[in-house]
């Protein structure tokens, strides 16, 4: 029996109880014949309780959905694929995933492999080997034969997901084992505690110790952090670490880890990095683009300041433990001058205690932090200046826009669950750390804010928490179907669209090459602009059953649309503001 419910009397019966005895609580799926079977069991089985379905109308969103539930939550997240179509319209949101480092299982039906039990349109969606799909991109796939063996692999999948580093796995499920009969009282043969996954990797204390001393006896040692900053367990320590080397800190590209009026917080500073002697990089993806950058002289669209070239490196983090060779993310492999190869969390807590211990020349640290104050300062006051410049332009500045909707919600316990990228800007948003903001997409797939941001709010819902999102009109038009789902589901969630009607980043290289070969730049926008005709993307969010506002054109007539919409939010509904914004 399950919760009284019914007798386990199908093979997807036991792979339901899988999931829940696995504390699973929402999978995200869009519906496939391929797993019939088990989204039967899901319903008629466990009732459509833990785990509940999360309908998606299309399998990237499903899979970008259990990627911002994951982080939004901390836990694994779970998506069902349909066989070799819906995986292959997922498998964007699968790279996402790995390149995030995000845990998550993903099941998809296949088969049967039984030719015998095969309808015609199985024999164009099978593939003998229909892993081999996402093969290059997740951490781990399995095609089990039998039921026993299906047992085993879900719960090696949850397994190995979350062990670091994480990121996702990919397990088959062939239709005929889903729909075999099995004898009454079978059970799964889940013994959860011999498939926790394993502590996390401590630090060698000799590196700590040998790290923490270059820090402090540096002249202008510099401290960036990445992945970190969706935990929240990593603010304190890393203020600790900060505060008793006195270096200078940035955040690496698409996260936030230091709190943002924290004096030695120099995000905006395009110097720093090329003053550094030491560079330690805690959880950093890309360890090139946090140290010397690159300097291809190829675009200056997303430069973000050159590094010092004879800076002493430190990588904390599981990077050499990660990845593959069929993918170039990360970058080229990096110079290093010293490396902890641990849990980047363990190593961060280790690296402040010994920084802490050892102490150093407390006058000339002294010295140094109140120099950091002082360029956080000037950093704060130049945001101000800018702000004030553009604050009455249309369309909408990027300045005046994330000003706005900061000054709406700081009073609540906000979470900002997706931002936009490239145009985001420093100065106008405090972060208190690690875990109010959760971080980009990873792999740089658009599309993926829409799902992500109600994949985040399912994971919110009835915390307390109140989700912000903001994203670009071009992510929002690939998935606008996932506010369907949040709105059915009652997730509440602030969404705020900024609409410059064009494929922005693009549109901004094109000039660049035009610029660059002489040609005419005022043609840029062909190919890039979505004009003639406008996009009403207010009215599409209005479609999907959200309230919605916009566009806004007048930056005054910003705040008091952000007043109403927040009002719904807090009323359990899903608020949309459109605000028409420039392209830089």
């Amino acid at each position: 029996m399950s919760d009284g419910k019914q007798t386990i009397g199908w093979g997807s019966d036991l792979m339901a109880q899988a999931l829940r005895e696995q504390e699973v609580e929402w999978v995200f799926l869009n519906p496939g014949s391929s797993f019939r079977g088990l989204h039967d069991s899901l319903v008629n089985y466990l009732g459509d309780e833990k785990p509940k379905i999360a309908l998606a109308t299309h399998e990237a969103i499903a899979v970008s959905m259990a990627h911002g539930y994951a982080k939004a939550s901390g836990k694994t997240g779970y998506a069902i694929l349909h066989n070799l179509v819906g995986l292959m319209n997922g498998s964007m949101g699968v790279f996402n995933a790995f390149c995030d480092q995000v845990p998550m299982v993903i099941l998809g039906g296949s088969g049967p492999a039984d030719p015998a039990q095969r309808r015609f349109i199985d024999w164009a969606h099978s593939a003998n080997t229909q892993g081999d799909l996402v093969r290059p991109y997740v951490k781990w796939t399995d095609e089990p034969a039998t039921l026993d063996g299906a047992m085993d692999s879900m719960l090696r999948a949850g397994r190995i997901a979350r062990t670091g580093p994480p990121g996702p796995v990919y397990v088959s499920l062939d239709a005929g084992l889903q729909e075999e009969v099995v004898e009454p009282g079978r059970e799964t043969g889940a013994d959860l505690p011999r498939y926790r996954p394993p502590h996390p990797v401590a630090p060698d204390p000799e590196a700590v110790e040998r790290v923490a001393r270059a820090l402090l006896e540096a002249e202008s040692p510099l401290i960036v952090c990445g992945r970190l900053g969706i935990d929240p367990r990593a603010t304190a320590p890393l203020v600790r670490l900060v505060e008793a080397t006195g270096a200078a800190y940035l955040d690496d590209r698409c996260i936030v880890c230091l709190p943002t009026r924290h004096p030695q917080n120099l995000n905006g500073d395009k110097k720093i990095r090329s003053e550094a002697d030491v560079i330690v990089a805690l959880d950093v993806h890309d360890l090139t683009l946090a140290t010397k950058g690159y300097g291809t002289g190829r675009s200056q669209i997303m430069g973000i300041g050159a590094g010092s070239e004879g800076a002493h490196v430190v990588d904390v983090s599981l990077n050499d433990w990660f990845g593959n060779s069929w993918a170039r993310f990360g970058g080229p492999t990096p110079p290093l001058d010293d490396q902890i190869a641990a849990d980047p969390l363990r190593a961060l807590e280790a690296l402040a205690e010994a920084a802490e211990r050892l102490g150093g020349d407390s006058t000339r640290i002294a010295a140094r932090r109140a120099a950091l104050g002082d360029r956080h300062a000037a950093c704060r006051a130049a945001s101000a200046a800018k702000l004030e410049e553009r604050r009455a332009e249309s369309p909408v500045s990027m300045q005046r826009l994330t000003h706005e909707v900061y000054q709406a919600v700081k009073d609540e316990d906000w979470r900002l669950v997706v931002r936009n990228h490239r145009s985001w800007q420093d100065g106008y948003w405090d972060f208190p750390g690690c875990g109010s903001y959760l971080g980009g997409d990873g792999g740089g797939g658009v599309g993926y804010g829409p799902g992500a941001a109600v994949g985040a709010a399912l994971a919110l819902k009835d915390t307390g928490a109140l989700p912000v999102a903001i994203i670009g009109d071009g992510d929002f038009m690939m998935a606008p179907g996932a506010l369907w789902t949040a709105v059915h589901h009652g997730a509440p969630l602030l969404l705020v669209l900024m609409n410059n009607r064009s494929w922005g980043n693009d549109e901004l290289h094109q000039r660049e090459v035009a610029k660059h070969r002489g040609r005419d730049v005022a043609r840029a926008h062909i190919g890039q602009r979505t004009e003639d005709p406008i996009c009403d993307l207010a009215a599409i969010a209005r479609g999907f059953g959200a309230w919605s506002s916009g566009p806004i054109e007048d930056p005054d007539a910003l705040a008091p649309a952000l007043h109403e919409a927040l009002a719904r939010v807090k009323r359990g509904e899903v608020a949309v503001v459109e605000v028409i914004t420039s392209l830089d």
